[in-house]
């Protein structure tokens, strides 16, 4: 996952942080590996943005509070405790064990490009090489209850984004946590990104890939629950 957060916009009184994964803000996740010539993200990727207190963008306790709340969110939607996740982009599958503190028994399945992750925690946390682009490709047993893109979405390109998003809405059961930043906001951390698009835009193929926003960079897949007009965000 890559690391990316948002910060104050001195314009508005929010304040909006991304986290990251796929083959992508340590959800955005923090601080994450540096990338070679090739492209792959390395451990000292990781290192520099997931750990090195200069660089990173979120806290230990920080990626705690916003597992929390993503976690919890899905399992208000659900009607019931989280059974299963998929991590796009994991990286090093960091929301694993922070998962794990809420639902010791939950079943984890990570995917990320870089196959220094893989060969180092793939068996161990349930990380498998794949990418965001080729979600649809991959076999993954679904539905799962959450699904989450963290920190990454923003250096997917347009096409593939709209693309992969449909392969989200299959594979939600409860909640998608998609982080994505437009152009207007404020960002920090690894932002070697395409430019990103406009609020309209996004909303847009969110829509059309079959996802209703539910707020804070949460969806859930049309049709599957019960959600009150005014739990919808647009």
């Amino acid at each position: 996952m890559k690391q990316v957060k948002t910060t104050r916009n001195p314009n508005t009184a929010s304040l909006v942080k991304t986290t990251r994964k796929s083959v992508t803000a340590d959800s955005a996740k923090t601080v994450r590996k540096s990338v070679t010539a090739g492209g792959e993200y390395t451990r000292e990727y990781f290192e520099k943005w997931y750990r090195n207190p200069r660089h990173r963008v979120k806290s230990p306790a920080e990626l705690a509070r916003q597992v929390a709340f993503v976690l919890h969110t899905a399992e208000w939607v659900l009607g019931r405790r989280a059974r299963s996740v998929l991590d796009v982009g994991c990286g090093e599958g960091q929301w694993r064990a922070a998962l794990r503190t809420h639902r010791p028994g939950i079943r984890y399945t990570g995917i990320d490009p870089s196959t220094y992750a893989v060969e180092r925690f793939g068996k161990r946390r349930n990380i498998s090489l794949g990418s965001f682009e080729n979600l649809g490709q991959l076999s993954q047993t679904g539905p799962f209850d959450l699904v989450i893109c963290c920190g990454m979405l923003n250096y997917i390109n347009t096409t593939s984004l709209a693309a992969g998003l449909v392969h989200v809405a299959s594979l939600t059961h409860g909640v998608a946590f998609l982080e994505i930043f437009t152009g207007a906001d404020a960002t920090e951390g690894d932002t070697s990104w395409p430019k990103p698009q406009s609020a309209d835009w996004y909303r847009s193929i969110l829509q059309n890939a079959g996802l209703t926003s539910v707020g804070l960079h949460c969806y859930v897949p049309n049709g599957r629950h019960a959600i009150a007009e005014l739990e919808q965000a647009f």
